[in-house]
């Protein structure tokens, strides 16, 4: 065979691999197999609710998680999917690098030592403190709660650019969750978090223990919800947010808000009588599946309506009128729709067509909530 056509063979060999390979390889692939294709994200939301939890992916990707979940919420969307982590690699340290944490968002690793039942000799757990740049005389506080299968670090990052003036503390949930009833963790949170705000105000005499506020997202907000109704009188809470969760029915019914008396159980057998007053906002999508918008079977067990959950928390703050119906909803952005009820302190903000994790509509809904509450913006 002489060389001319052994160079023409080897040359359309060469050619027809190219052409398999760039018809047939994924987008790209993250280190066990991480595969950013639609088509796979399609296929593993098996509710498509247009989010992936860590229980819907596949076991080798799995592994992967966290790295997708840039926010730390416990959710991946399709965004986040179709990047495949990069903007976390390329803008934000990790957790395995807490020097070029501190050096770049002003935080702390702090820890608080804990014993339990799944934990009969005790664990340090952790929780981060992001400090404002320009130290200032009275600092705001921020209690921020992931979700399920979440981080800690994640939450200080999605809002230390909106509250720069705020100190910023990031609680992590044991096994990444909230004890709310059948969660995997049976942590004693309400301690937890109790201890975290003792510790830091001894710590940090700017912190104003005046101006406590919480924020969390699907089983954060559940945790929200939990401190909202047990947590010590002597530790006023300003301000709560809630978003993609409401109250599941153990928390409250029969008009009545209930805790535990035994926390490894997810019996609420303890009525309570709320005696503060907060002023409580509640952000919830239309088409959420995840905890369903109108009420129904969610994590946990079965959750009220998202209206439904903050007319309870205005009856118990004051409000003596009906529940708003749903047609009064009044435009406050693109897709949002606001309930309010001042004279009880809370407000439902309905993300029209939002999934678990509210989808574009979101984006316009941390500005709403900054001017709502009175904050300063953030650069």
């Amino acid at each position: 065979m002489n060389v001319s056509k052994i160079f023409s063979i080897s040359w359309y060999w060469c050619l027809l691999c190219v052409l398999l390979f760039t018809l047939f390889q994924p987008y790209f692939v993250f280190g066990q197999g991480y595969v950013r294709e639609a088509g796979n994200f399609q296929s593993w939301d098996v509710n498509k609710d247009g989010v992936l939890t860590r229980e819907e992916v596949p076991a080798g990707p799995r592994r992967m998680f966290e790295r997708i979940d840039t926010n730390g919420d416990g959710k991946v969307t399709l965004e986040e999917h179709r990047s495949g982590g990069r903007q976390r690699d390329r803008n934000t340290p990790t957790d395995k690098d807490p020097t070029n944490l501190e050096k770049k968002q002003n935080s702390l690793r702090c820890t608080i030592r804990q014993a339990w039942v799944q934990e009969p000799t005790g664990i340090e757990r952790e929780y981060i403190i992001r400090l404002p740049k320009n130290d200032t005389h009275s600092c705001p506080i921020t209690i921020l709660f992931h979700g399920n299968g979440g981080a800690a670090e994640p939450m200080i990052r999605n809002w230390d650019r909106t509250l720069t003036d705020h100190i910023l503390i990031a609680a992590q949930g044991y096994e990444r969750s909230w004890n709310i009833t059948k969660e995997r963790s049976k942590a004693p949170d309400v301690d937890f978090v109790e201890m975290i705000l003792e510790e830091v105000l001894k710590r940090y005499p700017q912190a104003d223990e005046s101006q406590i506020s919480l924020i969390g997202s699907s089983n954060g907000a559940g945790m929200v919800y939990r401190l909202l109704i047990e947590m010590n009188d002597s530790i006023r809470i300003k301000n709560a947010i809630a978003f993609v969760s409401s109250l599941n029915e153990s928390q409250y019914h029969d008009e009545q808000f209930w805790k535990r008396t035994d926390e490894t159980t997810s019996r609420y057998d303890l009525a309570v009588e709320l005696s503060e007053r907060r002023r409580i906002i509640t952000v919830h999508g239309s088409a959420d599946s995840v905890v369903p918008y109108n009420g129904g079977r969610g994590p946990g067990g079965e959750h009220l309506s998202a209206q439904e959950s903050a007319y309870a928390w205005a009856v118990a703050q004051g409000y003596r009128g009906d529940k708003r119906p749903d047609v009064e909803g009044k435009p406050c952005g693109e897709k949002l729709l606001m309930y309010d009820y001042p004279e009880g302190g809370v407000t439902h903000i309905k993300v029209l067509d939002g999934r678990h994790g509210l989808g574009p509509a979101g984006a316009s809904v941390k500005p709403l909530l900054v001017k709502m509450l009175g904050w300063s913006a953030g650069s």
